[in-house]
């Protein structure tokens, strides 16, 4: 009998070190990452629709403004499956709930992408591996592929390369959201401009040791972003929120490309920390979130 709901769950992710190297011929950097899933998801529910092929989408929450036409992530990855699988009949209606804040460096386009690719391979009964749906995830997007295994991994080349990372103990998040996005394009742009002679990315090694170990001041001390200079130059007052958050918690990084500003804490610390952040900062909105989370992945279906 043919599913008629598939409910499924996609991570915001954190870069725990993000370093970064002078462009490709292809135009991309390459990057040497750290990328940490936290248990902030949106939600992608995928229903049949009414017309063979047919794909539509519908945008709740954070992201009511966003595009809901082709040029949308979710509707590439269903289209990728459609054509991979010789599967150009089937159709769906997605409905997103977005909690991940758009354009905030925590890749929320690829976690809907990756999480209508799992919805889609439940609902059209396609039985695609892990391996094969993050092969077509590396398609659609840098982050995409992390966004489906989410816990810990190291992320070599765009980003798309990962090798599972073990760590040692659970991580607290305060993260200060920003109701002006910054948008991924411009930081690189702003990168190059800066750093014209950038050459291959730094190692991030020791970050990879630390998360391994349950030591959360040391891994504070190692949080690192190529990124945060050209985004602090484009959005100066993201510096200040910068500064004013080192001293919270064991460390503060910057999101992606911004303009989220995360610092790092003990479990049982953040809802303190949040409190705090929210008195010293009362027109950004204030998450407190837990990572490692678990990929995109089903939660209902029937």
């Amino acid at each position: 009998m043919a599913l008629e709901y598939v409910h499924a769950i996609a991570p915001a992710k954190i870069n725990l070190a993000l370093h970064v190297g002078g462009p490709r011929a292809d135009g991309f950097h390459p990057l040497d990452t750290v990328f940490e899933a936290i248990d902030l998801f949106d939600d992608v529910i995928a229903t049949p629709g009414k017309a063979p092929g047919a794909l539509t989408l519908e945008i709740h929450g954070l992201g009511e403004d966003l595009p809901t036409d082709e040029s949308n992530l979710a509707i590439k990855a269903g289209r990728i499956l459609q054509d991979r699988f010789d599967a150009r009949d089937r159709s769906a209606h997605i409905s997103i709930t977005k909690k991940i804040p758009v354009a905030g460096g925590m890749a929320g386009g690829s976690a809907d992408a990756a999480g209508t690719l799992v919805a889609l391979n439940e609902l059209w009964e396609l039985g695609a591996s892990k391996e094969v749906l993050l092969s077509l995830a590396g398609e659609l997007g840098s982050d995409v592929p992390f966004a489906l295994i989410g816990s810990v991994a190291h992320g070599t080349q765009r980003g798309e390369v990962l090798e599972p990372i073990v760590p040692g103990t659970m991580h607290g998040f305060v993260i200060a959201t920003n109701p002006r996005g910054l948008s991924t394009p411009a930081v690189f742009a702003e990168f190059d401009r800066l750093f014209p002679n950038a050459d291959q990315p730094a190692s991030t090694r020791k970050v990879r040791e630390a998360v391994e170990g349950v030591d959360l001041a040391q891994l504070g001390t190692l949080l690192a972003n190529d990124l945060e200079i050209p985004a602090f130059s484009l959005r100066p007052d993201l510096a200040d929120v910068f500064r004013r958050s080192d001293e919270a918690g064991h460390g503060v990084v910057l999101c992606g490309s911004g303009p989220s500003i995360a610092v790092l804490c003990d479990v049982s610390d953040g809802a303190e920390l949040a409190r705090d952040a929210q008195r010293a900062f009362p027109d950004l909105h204030i998450v407190t979130a837990y990572g490692p989370a678990a990929g995109a992945h089903v939660v209902k279906s029937y």
